[in-house]
């Protein structure tokens, strides 16, 4: 039997189903509302239906149903017919590891020592950035520009000395630990200097580097020094505002 038969035969089928039901809807509608509501009790729902309209044939899969978009830039469209978890499925982003090397075993231990020496070059930038400032100020006339470049030159002097001097305090604490350390080899109890003692000769050593730069330098020194004292000492009024 070819593929034409088949068809034919079908059509036949059809046709004779319609009209069995086409005869059951007119001898139906002969019958009251309350007989039709005992026959599709008794016959079940399922096949009144197919009995009045005929099978209808079911989707293979609803799931399988792709939504496509008219655009791509809008929403993809979802079916309303599958249901929606209640705990939605949110991806975990890698959380950024910040790591600080000075903290850090990986990034080995921090030597101050060896810093410093590694970066003793930005003294030798420094002096030659004071050079070039003295030389642009001794030929510049515009009044703002000197007061800038004056500025500039104090901030980066200030600078040098505070380096020049943390490098002396070092060197001289090196010293004084070796000669510690040399004093407990020998056998012998070395002078731990207490704070007092520390405090003194530093004020004369700072007074000794003043004398060197002249007596003016001196007094500005101790007046800035008596000025700051009389701010300790002052004490507000009872009752002043």
């Amino acid at each position: 039997m070819n593929s034409s038969d088949e068809n034919e035969n079908t059509s036949n089928v059809d046709e004779q189903d319609e009209e069995d039901r086409t005869e059951i809807r007119s001898q139906l509608t002969k019958l009251t509302f309350e007989e039709l509501q005992k026959l599709k009790e008794r016959i079940g729902a399922k096949v009144y239906k197919e009995a009045l309209f005929g099978k209808t044939e079911k989707p293979k899969d609803n799931a399988s149903k792709v939504f496509k978009r008219e655009n791509k830039n809008r929403p993809r469209e979802m079916s309303s017919k599958k249901p929606v978890p209640l705990l939605q499925s949110v991806p975990v982003a890698k959380k950024k590891e910040v790591r600080d090397p000075r903290f850090d075993p990986l990034c080995g231990n921090f030597d101050k020592k060896e810093f410093s020496d590694n970066y003793n070059f930005l003294s030798d930038l420094r002096m030659k950035d004071i050079k070039a400032i003295r030389a642009e100020l001794k030929e510049t006339t515009d009044p703002d520009r000197q007061i800038r470049l004056r500025r500039l030159l104090q901030r980066l002097n200030d600078q040098h000395k505070s380096t020049k001097k943390s490098k002396i305090e070092k060197e001289k604490m090196e010293k004084k630990r070796e000669e510690i350390e040399q004093e407990f080899k020998e056998g012998r109890q070395p002078h731990f200097k207490n704070k007092s003692e520390i405090r003194v000769e530093a004020l004369v050593k700072q007074y000794e580097e003043l004398k060197k730069e002249g007596a003016g330098r001196i007094q500005r020194h101790l007046k800035r020094r008596q000025q700051k004292i009389k701010k300790r000492s002052y004490k507000a009024p009872t009752g002043e505002t």
